[in-house]
């Protein structure tokens, strides 16, 4: 009984390459169908988990990423963006002071050049309002940087400066320190939330931030943090930090500005509003500013006082006669009781003698003994 086997067909020598049958074309568009589906099922997994984890930054207070455009300063919602991105309490990261200082030591300082700030006068014409801004300044140096050098100090005197010229800050000195203080979060400067202001200041430490805040309303620039907008200190952590430009450290402070055209000279052209606002929670360190009365007959200035010149009196009329005026008699030289002195005899004359010389020789002179008066 034989029984029959398949051989294998062998295609035939120099044949080419095989071609699929057509009942596999259908086969392989599904599978290159599913190679896609699996691509985009990937992209939209990657974009949902970016999604989620911004999501969970907004919970945790970290706020968007928000980039300085022009339709960023003209709408207001661009402009509460800018805003949310600033000194605020809670959009620090919840890590320790040590890991603070190993986050801010690895991102790097920026290389690009420091450009200084223009001096920035405030004209003292109304008292009031410059004592409040002095006051607003003040505060903010004491309560942020007491301990701080004097550089320390007008940096941070700088930054408040920086903010009022800036279109994204208020343009009262008290405004930009105070924003958001009436917020139970989100204020600009943490001190004028979270109750430090409660606690009386030194007299000593008042007067130092006191004269670095003055300097910086009298035209003093700190250079050296240049337009700087935002610090804070190297043991916490900031959100913002990585999308701000990092400049430079001054004693525990670690300063920068705004990327782009907003961190640049010509963004910083805003004025002063000329009238500050009365912020209550400066009642325990402002200094009081008695109004000048003008009624008050003390600083009333004095009634101009005229002189006059009398007339000169004219001479009356008399009818006594005109006498003529008597020459001055001749001064007398005054008498002297020393005797005058000797003067010299008159010269005789010659006499001839007519025994011993003949006629008309010259006799000789003979010698008087007279003795001159003793």
């Amino acid at each position: 009984m034989t029984i029959d086997r398949e051989t294998p067909s062998t295609p035939p020598p120099f044949a080419g390459p095989r071609r699929p049958r057509p009942s596999q074309r259908p086969r392989r568009r599904i599978q290159r169908i599913h190679v896609i589906g699996l691509a985009l099922l990937a992209l939209a997994l990657a974009v949902a988990a970016v999604l989620v984890f911004r999501s969970q930054g907004a919970a945790r207070g970290a706020p968007a990423v928000v980039r300085p455009t022009g339709l960023a300063q003209q709408t207001p919602a661009g402009m509460q963006q800018m805003l949310d991105t600033t000194l605020a309490p809670d959009e620090i990261r919840p890590i320790t002071p040590d890991e603070a200082r190993a986050f801010n030591a690895a991102l790097p300082f920026s290389t690009l050049p420091i450009l200084s700030a223009k001096p920035f006068i405030m004209p003292a014409d109304k008292l009031e309002d410059y004592a409040r801004a002095l006051d607003c300044l003040t505060a903010a140096v004491y309560y942020e940087a007491a301990s701080e050098t004097a550089a320390g100090q007008a940096a941070v005197a700088q930054v408040v400066v920086n903010r009022m010229r800036h279109p994204a800050y208020p343009k009262t000195i008290c405004g930009v320190v105070f924003q958001g203080s009436e917020r139970a979060t989100g204020c600009q400067f943490s001190f004028t939330c979270d109750g430090a202001m409660t606690r009386p200041p030194s007299p000593e430490g008042w007067a130092r931030a006191r004269l670095a805040a003055g300097g910086a309303l009298n035209g003093f620039v700190a250079s050296g943090v240049g337009m700087a907008t935002h610090y804070h200190t190297d043991w916490v952590a900031p959100y913002w930090a990585e999308r701000l430009v990092k400049m430079r450290q001054i004693g525990t402070h670690i300063f920068y500005r705004w990327g782009g055209g907003w961190g640049l000279p010509p963004a910083f052209t805003g004025r002063h509003a000329g009238v500050e606002p009365t912020i209550a929670k400066m009642a325990l360190v402002a200094t009081p500013i008695d109004p000048l009365e003008l009624d008050d007959p003390l600083l009333a200035p004095p009634p101009p006082v005229v002189v006059t010149m009398a007339p000169l009196p004219l001479p009356l009329p008399s009818s006594a006669p005109v006498q003529a005026p008597v020459a001055p008699k001749p001064a007398t030289p005054p008498v002297s009781s020393a005797p005058p002195p000797p003067t010299a005899a008159p010269a005789r004359p010659t006499v001839e003698n007519p025994l011993t010389a003949a006629p008309g020789e010259p006799q000789p002179r003979r010698r008087s003994r007279i003795a001159a008066p003793s």
